[in-house]
């Protein structure tokens, strides 16, 4: 399948599992919202709710085991991850309900905000499905991205208390901070067999490009689909790695200044630095280092909105 097509599928989904992040979303009653829009069309579904780290997972796998038709999911990109990670090797599509403070893999795929909109994906006949990739270290998985250094320092000084409370700009906030802290490293990289040493502030390992926000990327070329991995490296933070970040994001090109910022890509990945720094997958501090990174093409069919021209029935 096409990276830039998504696929029409005239099936009628019977029965869903839904999960539930409970601390997830801003207050609102969504149970009613479930309840109204699986009773209009006519589908049979039954709620569970995490508790833990490890139980969407746990939830995921107990519906592919009981055959579910798809699999919903109502939280962040965290509890996404996990659920994605007990769907790895069937074919039940999920549908995204976003409930998290960035919510990246939904704005990544124009998922609506609104739940009732975003439900409407899983009960309006026919389906639209995307197969999006998944990346792979070890025995796990993610689906945003790798970041070492500046970028893993911002994500971690995001509290979900300021996250509750601001949603996406609580990363800006705590970006000052991780720039004061973050020095430079030596990122030895591997890519697809071809070595790389190059010093930087921040290694990113992205599946997608999407900032989480009013659909801005920091490059329009990464493409969830396309069966790699961005490779890119912020060499130093000046002036003019500001400004060539503003044009950027304006005119979602892929920065042309090596000085400044490097940009690879492949399909399989060793990444380490020295000194170490800190790493995070998907908003999740690591401690394991080098890593071995993959990526599994097509991994997960996801019900996504229609659009005009980009359906293939």
């Amino acid at each position: 399948m096409s990276a830039d097509k998504v696929v029409a599928m005239e099936k009628k989904i019977k029965k869903i599992r839904i999960i539930i992040n409970p601390a997830a979303g801003t207050g609102g009653s969504i149970l009613p919202v479930f309840n109204l829009s699986m009773k209009e069309a006519g589908t049979k579904w039954e709620a569970s709710i995490t508790h833990q780290a490890g139980d969407a997972i746990k939830f995921a796998k107990a519906a592919v085991k009981e055959g579910v038709d798809a699999l919903a999911v109502y939280g962040g990109d965290g509890t996404l991850m996990e659920a994605i990670s007990g769907l790895m090797g069937s074919d039940i599509p999920l549908a995204i309900l976003p409930g998290g403070s960035a919510n990246v893999m939904a704005e990544e795929l124009g998922i609506p905000k609104d739940l009732k909109a975003a439900c409407a994906l899983m009960t309006q006949v026919p389906l639209t499905v995307k197969t999006i990739d998944v990346g792979q270290f070890g025995d796990r998985y993610f689906i945003l991205g790798i970041a070492l250094g500046f970028g893993a320092e911002m994500i971690k000084g995001a509290d979900r208390e300021t996250k509750n409370r601001i949603g996406i700009f609580a990363y800006f906030l705590s970006a000052a901070t991780a720039l004061k802290k973050t020095k430079k490293a030596v990122y030895h990289l591997k890519i697809d067999g071809q070595k790389h040493e190059v010093q930087g502030l921040t290694c990113i390992i992205a599946n997608v490009g999407n900032l989480g926000f009013s659909n801005i990327s920091y490059d329009k070329h990464i493409n969830v689909s396309d069966g790699l991995l961005d490779v890119v490296v912020v060499r130093k933070a000046n002036l003019s790695l500001f400004k060539l970040l503003a044009v950027t994001l304006l005119k979602r090109e892929r920065p042309d200044n090596l000085e400044l910022v490097e940009h690879w890509q492949g399909k399989e990945i060793s990444v380490s630095s020295s000194p170490r720094q800190t790493v995070q997958c998907d908003g999740e501090v690591l401690k394991e280092m080098p890593l071995h990174i993959k990526i599994i093409p097509q991994a997960i069919k996801v019900l996504v909105p229609k659009k005009k021209d980009n359906v293939i029935e």
